[in-house]
């Protein structure tokens, strides 16, 4: 079986985790050098199997968090290895930790860094003991809803449905009661970026699944990139390289050839909705309504 089609587990979150987390993603990985692409969505990796060597020549910790990111990352795992992982929908890692989520950004930083160490002594032990995929799954989730349940000293997230995101900051600002340089201190501190590149990633987001889905606006990439909202292609492949190490033209061709080092593109649409894009069914609550609660 080519390593682009290596098989994968999918796991729903606790239904204390649901408005939180994606789904739990299980996979093997491919033993080539592959890219993971940009992501606004924090994420929880946790190597259960073999491991993995990022671009820079480090190790990537066995339990870690993923920040927000804006340039992509490369990794080569050792043969066999598997990993799990899931998304923290926007504003929601904080509700984990306990922190802004502006401090991660970028960064791939050590669970050790972050929990008490017998939190993560208790994780590795438990993990280690359970006999299949299922079980480590429960166990990660129970991790996490006993993060969840401890009280923590933090200011509330924004919580905003993605369709307000089109909208200026100032406007946004007003909605929710707010200063503009207040909100776009709250935004940093959920969202890990500021309203502005946010903007600016999720439309190459939208630009990305399009392409994903094989559902291109235009028959040219010229006409493409202005139907994305791109001043012109050299702008829009310049994005993409960023966020994916690749132009969009590029990643179509690996894509359909199977190229085991864009596994991390090569999901069918269920799974796409399920582990990397989170559901719009966010609720509008002001800062001050979520502090007086």
């Amino acid at each position: 079986m080519p390593d682009s089609l290596l098989p994968h587990s999918s796991y729903a979150p606790h239904p204390l985790l649901a408005d939180i987390c994606t789904h739990f993603l299980v996979k093997e990985v491919p033993s080539c050098w592959y890219t993971v692409p940009a992501s606004p969505l924090p994420m929880l990796i946790l190597t259960i199997k073999g491991a993995v060597e990022m671009g820079n020549g480090r190790a990537l910790p066995a339990m870690s968090i993923l920040g927000a990111s804006r340039c992509h990352y490369r990794g080569r795992a050792e043969p066999g290895s598997r990993f799990m992982s899931t998304a923290f929908k926007p504003g929601k890692l904080s509700a984990i930790l306990g922190c802004p989520v502006d401090e991660f950004s970028d960064q791939i930083v050590d669970l050790h860094d972050i929990l008490p160490s017998s939190t993560c002594h208790e994780l590795s032990e438990r993990l280690e003991s359970a006999q299949d995929t299922a079980t480590k799954v429960r166990v990660v989730q129970d991790m996490l809803i006993r993060l969840r349940l401890l009280e923590k000293p933090h200011a509330p997230p924004l919580i905003l449905p993605h369709l307000w995101l089109s909208k200026p900051a100032d406007e946004l600002a007003t909605c929710l009661g707010l200063g503009t340089r207040q909100f776009e201190r709250r935004f940093l501190a959920t969202f890990g970026q500021s309203l502005r590149s946010f903007k600016q990633q999720s439309r190459f987001g939208v630009s990305l699944l399009q392409i994903l889905l094989g559902q291109l606006p235009a028959k040219t990439w010229a006409e493409c990139a202005l139907s994305f909202g791109y001043a012109d292609q050299a702008h829009m492949n310049r994005d993409f390289i960023r966020f994916t190490n690749h132009t969009p033209a590029q990643l179509m061709r690996g894509i359909a050839g199977q190229d085991p080092a864009l596994w991390a593109f090569s999901f069918n649409v269920a799974d796409l909705g399920k582990f990397f894009i989170p559901s719009d069914d966010l609720h509008v609550v002001s800062v001050q309504d979520q502090t007086a609660a």
